[in-house]
């Protein structure tokens, strides 16, 4: 059921799935048109077949310029000013939450907006020093929170400090006790090489970063979380309880870098997966896929992962506490 709250949904890309996907997603929900407002060209939503109903806040593009499964700057203009729109509608206290179709990271670059993914520019316009925006990934009560982003393999090492796993591990936390309501979250954390580091002999993250921070987090802030765990089995507990329709033995993984969450992500669940992006005073979320320029336009996207990021918009304000104004996830890490 979904309930009398309003969320911005983004068009994302328009040479891409966004608009597809929306409008499918509406029509398998079917909300009250008042819940919702789409931010992205009208002219492209009429096209795609959206019901009259919605409210539009217009971004104006040059639809000729748009050619479907092609992205360029003027897609990725129109996919970033739409992101921007929303980003004032939570500023200024319109919406309760931001559902984002998937841009093109190419696209906004060749637009000449410098940004690695929607995550980034979020994070740009409603964080804050204290506050950084953390990914986490949720698909029923398999959730799984990225240490690092959209950066080279070569530049995880150095980023992977102490104090960020401690950051980002208090602030899922919070956010799993204050927005998904469990009381006392169980967390496994992957160990960043192979075998774990093997007690040192395939690297040494693992005993000089990943386990002091571990101990910090347990002892100081009386988290529960266990690791770090080989990377290449510890998702074979998760795929246990996926394929076995059973509950999670932790509340949530963390990975160290993108690839290692998200290939159990969307392996095990792609068609249900939702980005969510934590530590931000607002709730996002986001389909776990991209644009899919090889199919947009010939009306056969799934859009089961975008009716997914809706309905997990609407359920997260229904759960949340409300964040106050001058928003802060806790963090004391003197």
């Amino acid at each position: 059921m979904i309930h009398n709250k309003k969320i911005a949904i983004t068009m994302g890309d328009p040479a891409g799935i966004g608009a597809e996907i929306i409008v499918k997603s509406l029509a398998a929900l079917n909300p009250n048109p008042e819940n919702i407002v789409l931010v992205g060209n009208r002219e492209l939503f009429a096209m795609a077949g959206l019901p009259e109903a919605y409210d539009i806040i217009d971004v104006p593009c040059n639809v000729l310029d748009i050619k479907i499964g092609r992205f360029n700057s003027e897609s990725g203009k129109t996919s970033f000013l739409a992101l921007e729109k929303a980003c004032e509608l939570v500023k200024e206290n319109k919406i309760q939450a931001i559902v984002t179709a998937p841009l093109s990271k190419k696209a906004i670059n060749l637009a000449g907006y410098d940004y690695s993914g929607q995550t980034e520019i979020i994070e740009k316009y409603l964080g804050s020093e204290d506050n950084k925006a953390e990914m986490l990934f949720v698909a029923d009560d398999f959730r799984v929170l990225l240490l690092t982003r959209h950066i080279a393999l070569k530049e995880i090492p150095g980023l992977l400090t102490g104090d960020k796993i401690i950051e980002s591990i208090l602030s899922l936390n919070y956010a799993l006790v204050n927005r998904f309501k469990i009381k006392k979250p169980r967390f496994a954390i992957c160990g960043l090489n192979p075998h774990s580091g093997e007690d040192g002999l395939i690297g040494t993250e693992e005993s000089e970063i990943i386990i002091p921070a571990i101990n910090e987090l347990v002892k100081k802030y009386n988290i529960h979380i266990e690791g770090p765990f080989p990377a290449d089995t510890i998702w074979l507990r998760a795929a246990k309880a996926v394929f076995g329709k059973t509950h999670q033995p932790y509340d949530a993984y963390i990975a160290c870098y993108h690839d290692q969450g998200l290939i159990p992500v969307k392996l095990l669940a792609m068609e249900k997966a939702v980005n969510v992006t934590i530590n931000l005073p607002v709730i996002r979320t986001s389909p776990a896929h991209g644009t899919a320029f090889d199919i947009a336009g010939k009306g056969i996207a799934d859009s089961g992962s975008m009716k997914h990021a809706i309905e997990l918009a609407f359920g997260l304000i229904e759960l949340s506490t409300c964040y106050p104004e001058n928003f802060s996830s806790g963090l004391n890490l003197s």
